[in-house]
């Protein structure tokens, strides 16, 4: 088939056009219904051409543009109910066409479900919701196996059961189970809507099975569990009449139009003669071990180019085989070529058929459960209605284009089962920049608007493009790695700390949720399926001083369910902050965005482990709660960065405490009351130790130093004539000249480490100058195994040959004088040494092993920060 090709272009008055490829003039209502909505709209698609529209003849006319045309209405001159609208088109050639459309407006509801025409999409409970999950039988040990599914991006259940009144219990019990969860259940209704087994006799009439699945409905129609209504299995293999279904649709629709009905198909061809039997259309081709991968997605393009902007659609993947006419189970790649494909072709929907959680390969299903994940951060990208062709010089790979807000996605497959050497090509990609593999971690250069990359068979490709650099409320002086939660490494989980679930196997979860964020595209997503279960975020430890305050702060709300579950128990949603040792407080939850902070006094701080405090979240509460941009900051932080002439740096002072207010000396001194104001960055162009002070609440806090050194030696050429370890390289060999002091912390990014060499490196100063002092800092930690130099030696040169020595230290064993996980900086300095000189040359002796009072025996590290001239 050929493929859809869609230009998105907005209308300034009437809504938006979107351009695309298809049959025939279609003119729908946009969403299934509205409920709380600010406006309604129409939805026309124009095949071809433009023409001029009307509505229940109105002298206001719409233009239409080729392609999709939304035009507005107001929902308050909507009725409750049904509303029919007189659509009258009228074409360049004098030809008319009348179309009812009929928007249909209801009361709020807290469990309703909508389909959003324009994207296939669905809206739940008022939240985007991509569905993603699986068949099964009705079995109890099923239970356990939803608890540990859901925290693997699995979302979606839809048991097979007959409607019978023996197995009622369990019906409700998985029912109540999954809105725990966060489950929602394509809820099976079959053996009373036409199609399997009857459930109330075999010789039931239709008017029995009816009267059954009334009461079902009303029974069901309530929970907050209920998805859609799964009234047809293959009935087109079946010989089941689109009559017979009709009066099940009807009749579902009339007691419950907050839900949409679903039926699976085995072919494309019935999707039109069925089509009034469902609001969401699922095919079910299980193409292997007879067919090629591409079926799926093939069975999907054609279903939705009949259905689009009617119908959602959906893909029933093939997750098991080795029975019946399958030889074989699909691979973990062919389930993933196959949804993916089927994803590009217009899918928005994946409900796998697995059987049993045990009856295939634990690869298998983990593979399924791997693309569930992925689909889950990507999910508001496929919201877009206008996803545009990307072309790749390999047939085997289909690729699409989606956007959101300043950003791309661009997701190529690999339908071939070999690796292919691919070139993806768009205009709407950036001439030059960079795109970041979501599930790789790995980024690839963008040139002249193309991606050159390597792909895996059947694999797939994610690639996520900024347009523009992103705007965030992270502080400047924020110690907490990952504090918005948008670094990943791969897909279900994000850098900088680790979740818990309170033990195994209860169904509490905390995951990535790109659908709401409150800086950023991403927030953490904590569900409790009951209070005090234990989902949770542990963040990663700061290196923070005994003396200092320090305040945790995170943004944070929960929604309306898990709000009125709540008080309808007499408790109440909350969650708990805190930062270690050092302080601890619980809030209670609403549900929009707030933020929440713990402020931590000063206090002795033992350090257990390496690092020093970790922050913690801690959901309390039943239900379901978002957190997002988390941040450790110290009372006050001073902060620098270079001039323009990159010869000083301008020094800025952040206070974190409410109220208030920064005194500063620029010698060392401690700021009083009445020292100078910070008011406003300023420069500093020699070396000087700035001092900081926050006064609050008629409070002195302790004050902070650091010294901010525009020194002689600032971005100096440095030899190196003994080599750095590459795996403390600190960025490279201008590390040790550009004024940033690395903190203690033996893993931080800002040391050169020396293992077995002793350091022996010249810097160039540019020019013969005065010399006056000569200083640098050296690290020791017990348990990183870092001790400083027996002995340093500074010479100095006018012309780099004939060297004079200036000083030397000889330092000798490392003195004990720290706690196990404590860090200590070394000073080494030389003063008063009245020279000239151009060159500088620094030579460390690697003290080799450790120190002899360790408590173990082995070699030891030699760590060394910036240099810096006078």
């Amino acid at each position: 088939m050929k493929s859809l090709h869609l230009l998105f272009t907005l209308l300034m008055c009437l809504g938006g056009t979107i351009g695309v490829h298809a049959r025939e003039l279609k003119a729908v209502s946009r969403m299934s219904y509205y409920t709380d909505e600010t406006q309604a709209e129409i939805l026309v698609y124009l095949p071809d051409g433009e023409a001029r529209a009307t509505l229940d003849g109105s002298e206001t006319r719409y233009e239409l543009r080729q392609g999709v045309n939304l035009l507005p209405l107001a929902l308050d001159g909507l009725a409750m109910g049904p509303n029919l609208r007189q659509l009258t088109i009228e074409h360049p050639d004098g030809r008319r066409e009348e179309h009812r459309v009929e928007l249909l407006r209801l009361e709020p509801k807290r469990n309703e479900v909508k389909i959003d025409r324009l994207t296939g999409t669905l809206r739940v409970d008022g939240w985007q919701w991509l569905p993603v999950g699986f068949y099964s039988s009705l079995d109890g040990e099923n239970f356990g196996f939803l608890r540990s599914e859901v925290t693997q991006g699995i979302n979606l259940y839809s048991p097979y059961h007959n409607i019978t009144d023996e197995n009622r219990e369990a019906r409700m019990a998985y029912l109540d189970l999954c809105a725990r969860l966060g489950f929602k259940v394509n809820y099976n209704v079959c053996s009373l809507a036409g199609s399997q087994g009857v459930g109330i006799g075999n010789n039931a009439s239709q008017e029995e099975k009816l009267a059954a699945l009334r009461e079902e409905v009303l029974r069901v129609k309530d929970h907050p569990a209920l998805l859609s209504y799964y009234i047809a299995d293959e009935p087109d293999g079946q010989g089941v009449s689109p009559e017979t279904l009709k009066r099940s649709y009807d009749l579902i629709h009339e007691l419950d139009p907050y839900h949409p009905v679903s039926v699976v198909i085995i072919s494309s061809l019935p999707a039109r003669r069925y089509a009034d039997t469902y609001d969401i259309l699922m095919a079910d081709p299980y193409p292997i071990p007879n067919g090629p991968v591409t079926e799926a997605s093939r069975m999907i393009r054609e279903i939705h180019e009949q259905m689009r902007f009617e119908k959602a659609v959906w893909l029933v993947p093939q997750v098991f085989g080795g029975g019946e006419i399958w030889t074989r189970e699909p691979s973990a790649r062919e389930v993933r070529a196959m949804v993916y494909g089927s994803i590009l072709a217009g899918a928005r929907g994946i409900q796998g058929f697995h059987r049993m959680p045990d009856s295939g390969s634990p690869l298998l299903w983990n593979g399924f459960k791997e693309v569930a994940v992925e689909l889950q951060r990507i999910a508001p990208y496929l919201y877009d209605p206008a996803p545009q062709p990307v072309a790749c010089d390999r047939p085997e790979v289909e690729a699409k284009l989606f956007r959101r807000g300043d950003n791309l996605l661009l997701v190529a497959q690999n339908n071939a089962n070999e690796p292919l050497a691919i070139t993806l090509s768009s205009e709407e990609l950036p001439d030059a920049g960079e795109a970041w593999l979501l599930f790789e971690n790995r980024r690839k250069a963008i040139e002249q608007g193309r991606i050159t990359d390597m792909v895996g068979p059947f694999g797939t490709a994610v690639y996520r493009i900024e347009t523009k650099a992103p705007a965030s409320a992270v502080a400047a002086g924020n110690l907490l790695v990952n504090p918005s939660f948008e670094e990943s490494v791969e897909a279900g989980q994000t850098t900088g700390g680790s979740g818990g679930a309170g033990g195994r196997g209860n169904g509490a979860t905390q995951l990535p949720d790109a659908r709401i964020a409150r800086d950023g595209e991403v927030s953490l997503r904590l569900n409790n399926p009951f209070p005090g279960a234990g989902a949770a975020r542990s963040l990663f430890p700061i290196d923070n001083e005994q003396d200092r305050t320090y305040i945790l702060s995170v943004w944070a709300r929960t929604d309306r369910r898990s709000l009125e579950a709540n008080a309808a128990n007499g408790t109440k949603m909350t969650f708990r902050l805190a930062l270690g040792s050092l302080g601890e407080k619980e809030f209670e939850l609403t549900d929009s965005w707030r933020r929440y902070e713990v402020v931590c006094p000063p206090q002795e701080y033992k350090r257990t482990h390496h690092g020093g405090a970790a922050g913690s979240i801690t959901l309390l509460g039943e239900g379901t709660a978002w957190f997002d941009l988390a941040q450790i900051t110290p009372d006050i932080a001073i902060l620098t960065e270079r001039t323009t002439d990159r010869k000083g740096f301008v020094v800025r002072l952040e206070c974190y405490l409410d109220g208030g207010e920064i005194r500063y000396t620029t010698d060392g001194s401690e700021p009083k009351a009445t020292s100078r104001r910070y008011e406003a960055p300023f420069e500093v162009r020699d070396v000087e130790t700035v001092t900081a002070r926050v006064f609050a609440g008629g409070k002195a806090y302790t004050p902070v130093s650091r010294v901010v050194a525009a020194h002689k030696a600032l971005d100096a050429q440095v030899t190196y004539l003994q080599p750095y370890s590459a795996k403390y390289a600190a960025g490279g060999d201008g590390a040790m000249t550009d004024g940033v002091f690395a903190p203690l912390n033996a893993q931080a990014p800002l040391w050169h480490g020396y293992f077995g060499n002793d350091i022996d490196l010249v810097v160039d100063l540019g020019s013969v100058q005065p010399v006056r002092s000569v200083s640098m800092g050296f690290l020791q930690s017990l348990t990183a195994w870092v001790m400083p130099p027996r002995r340093l030696e500074v010479l100095l040169s006018e012309d780099g040959d004939d060297y004079r020595r200036a000083g030397v230290i000889d330092y000798g064993e490392a003195r004990q004088g720290a706690g196990e996980y404590d860090y200590l900086r070394i000073p080494f300095r030389f003063d008063r040494l009245r020279a000239k000189a151009r060159y500088v040359r620094i030579r460390a002796e690697h003290p080799q092993t450790l120190p002899s009072w360790h408590r173990v025996q082995g070699e030891s590290w030699m760590f060394i920060d910036e240099i810096v001239v006078e």
